[in-house]
């Protein structure tokens, strides 16, 4: 999940003050010690943020006509797109995405920068068509509960038009913390006392059904990101390093009061995978332009 652009606000505040010293964004989570593995290409790729996105995600299947109820009404979804990736993906059936994720390690070489460690969890939807041309695939995601102990990862993705709910993350410095018998869990609910958002992810390896191949994952959360047409986030998994030897296929159940869904929704069964990957992005917005 992929993400959207969380640098914004920390670029600009860094680049009317650059120096040769470390700028280093600080938080109450920076007294967390995370399990990820270090971020090992940033310095490949001075100019872009970089970090190692580690969490848990689900293809949630949805009918298509919820889907089309909660998507906004001017953007068209590309069923082909998904049914070419998954022949046998059923009729009248879309796949949504449920992820926590933790993003570790955040560095923007050229400035010398860095980032705390922050959490996120979002209801996506890939496989939209905002230009009307059929081909080209963006995901929507326009709400967010984020680590509260970060405001400046929250002011970035607010600067997308994303909704943020601050929230507060169990485990607060991990993806997932694990349970009996090799399963997981992340929670995380608004630390708004007036808000009832939340979300929960249980789930458990599972590799004699493995319905959505990691080909799938690697092109949903690769496409490009939007809360509206405005700007677009180009955020890129990298699933080409040794981190992807670590990928595990799981079955479990997402528990969510999130945006769009008016309602508490509960999905059991459902099936994704808990994988770490390498990202990079931009440090700023783009406009978004057809991907085919």
């Amino acid at each position: 999940m992929a993400k959207f652009s969380t640098l914004l606000h920390f670029v600009s505040t860094i680049v009317h003050g650059a120096s040769s010293s470390q700028h280093i964004i600080s938080s109450p989570q920076d007294a967390c010690v995370s399990q990820d593995s270090p971020n090992g290409h940033a310095q490949q790729y001075p100019d872009l943020v970089s970090g190692n996105l580690n969490g848990t995600t689900l293809i949630v299947p949805i009918s298509l006509e919820t889907a089309r109820q909660v998507i906004p009404k001017e953007y068209g979804i590309v069923e082909e797109a998904y049914r070419e990736l998954l022949p046998s993906f059923p009729a009248g059936i879309y796949p949504m995405m449920a992820q926590i994720v933790h993003d570790h390690d955040v560095q923007l070489p050229v400035y010398n920068a860095s980032l705390a460690d922050f959490s996120r969890a979002s209801l996506e939807f890939p496989f939209v068509d905002i230009f009307g041309d059929g081909r080209s695939s963006f995901r929507w995601a326009d709400t967010f509960l984020m680590s509260a102990a970060n405001p400046l990862a929250i002011e970035g993705a607010k600067g997308y038009g994303v909704t943020v709910y601050p929230s507060i993350f169990d485990p607060p410095c991990d993806a997932y913390k694990a349970l009996s018998g090799g399963a997981t869990y992340a929670h995380t609910r608004g630390s708004n006392g007036s808000q009832s958002n939340f979300m929960t992810i249980e789930t458990r390896p599972f590799r004699k059904h493995v319905p959505y191949p990691l080909d799938f994952i690697k092109n949903i959360t690769n496409q490009p990101v939007f809360a509206n047409t405005q700007t677009c986030d180009y955020f890129v998994r990298l699933f080409n390093t040794t981190l992807i030897d670590g990928a595990v296929p799981v079955v479990g159940t997402v528990k969510a009061s999130l945006d769009p869904f008016k309602e508490p929704q509960n999905w059991s069964g459902v099936y994704g995978w808990k994988i770490a990957t390498p990202f990079l992005e931009p440090p700023t917005p783009a406009e978004c332009k057809p991907t085919a």
